[in-house]
C-alpha cells in the first residue's frame, strides 16, 4: 500500500514539475527567439522486482514487472523555427534556417542565442538586448551611419565623405556616404542542438550531447540565412500549451485524489489494527 502512495506522489510531483514548464512556455511567448521546453516522463519501476530480475530470478506466472510510479527523464529544447515576423529596424535579425548566433558573455565564455534584437552599446559594438557582444565581435565606426547587414552576415555601414572626397564628387552624384564592410556575422550550428543546456536569457552553451558547434558563413555550409529587419519569434503554440495543460492539470488531480483515497484507507486499516 505504502508503494501505492509512492506512486500516488511521484505523479503529483512529475506533473507539477510539467505544469511549471508549461506556464514557463506561456509566459515566454512574446519572447524573441525563445524555444520551448518539452518534459519527457519514464516509469520508475519497482526496485524490487528489478532486483529480482537483475539477480536471474523470473518472476512468478512470467508477470511483468511492475510501475512504482513516474518520474522525468529530462527536458529538452524544440528548436523547431518560430514565425519570422517583420520589423523594419536594421539591428534586427532573424535566422531563416539552421544556426545560432555567437555571443560573449562578461566572464569570456561563449554563449548561443536565436534572439537577434541586436543594438549599439556605449563602444558601438554590436551587442544582444542583454549586452552580450556578437562573437566576433565588430565596432560601427563613430562617423558612421546606416548599418546595412546582408543575408550572408555581411556587416556594412555608411562612412561620411570627407571633404576632399565631397569635393571631387561629380555635381549629380548623391552625397549620402560611403558603404564600407566592417565585419561578418559567424553563425553555429549544432549536429544535436536539443543536446544544448539553457542557461537562461535565451542562451544555451554546448556540451559533450549537443557535441562541439560548426561554425560557417549565414547561407553556407547548412547555415540560415540573416533577414535583417526581422525578428523569429517564440515557437510556443498559445493552443497547444494551454490543452497540455488542462491535461497536466487533471492528471495531477488524479493522482491527488489517488493519494488521498490510499492514506484514508492506511487510516482505516490503522484504526481497525488498534
Amino acid at each position: 500500500m505504502t508503494s501505492s502512495l509512492d506512486a500516488a506522489l511521484s505523479g503529483m510531483l512529475t506533473h507539477e514539475r510539467g505544469l511549471d514548464l508549461i506556464a514557463n512556455n506561456l509566459a515566454n511567448v512574446s519572447t524573441t527567439g525563445y524555444k520551448r521546453a518539452v518534459i519527457h516522463f519514464q516509469d520508475i519501476l519497482d526496485s524490487a522486482q528489478v532486483l529480482a530480475v537483475l539477480n536471474g530470478e523470473v518472476p512468478a506466472g512470467g508477470a511483468a514487472v511492475t510501475s512504482a510510479g513516474v518520474g522525468v527523464t529530462n527536458v529538452v529544447r524544440d528548436f523547431a523555427s518560430g514565425p519570422i515576423q517583420p520589423t523594419g529596424r536594421a539591428l534586427d535579425l532573424a535566422i531563416a534556417g539552421d544556426g545560432f548566433f555567437r555571443v560573449r558573455q562578461d566572464d569570456g565564455s561563449v554563449a548561443y542565442t536565436r534572439a537577434g534584437n541586436l543594438s549599439l552599446d556605449a563602444d558601438r559594438r554590436l551587442v544582444t538586448a542583454d549586452g552580450d557582444v556578437i562573437d566576433p565581435d565588430m565596432v560601427v565606426p563613430a562617423d558612421s551611419h546606416d548599418v546595412v547587414i546582408g543575408r550572408d552576415g555581411s556587416v556594412s555601414a555608411v562612412r561620411l565623405y570627407t571633404a576632399a572626397e565631397l569635393a571631387a564628387l561629380p555635381p549629380d552624384a548623391p552625397t549620402g556616404g560611403v558603404l564600407e564592410q566592417i565585419g561578418q556575422i559567424t553563425l553555429s550550428r549544432f549536429a544535436t542542438p536539443t543536446g544544448l543546456d539553457a542557461i537562461g536569457r535565451n542562451l544555451y552553451v554546448e556540451t559533450e550531447r549537443s557535441q562541439a558547434p560548426i561554425d560557417g558563413a549565414p547561407g553556407a555550409d547548412g547555415m540560415g540565412e540573416v533577414h535583417s529587419g526581422f525578428l523569429e519569434a517564440a515557437n510556443v503554440d498559445l493552443a497547444t500549451e494551454m490543452t497540455m495543460m488542462v491535461l497536466t492539470s487533471r492528471a495531477y488531480s488524479l493522482n491527488l485524489n489517488a493519494y488521498r483515497t490510499i492514506e484514508q484507507m492506511l487510516s482505516s486499516a490503522n484504526q481497525l489494527a488498534s
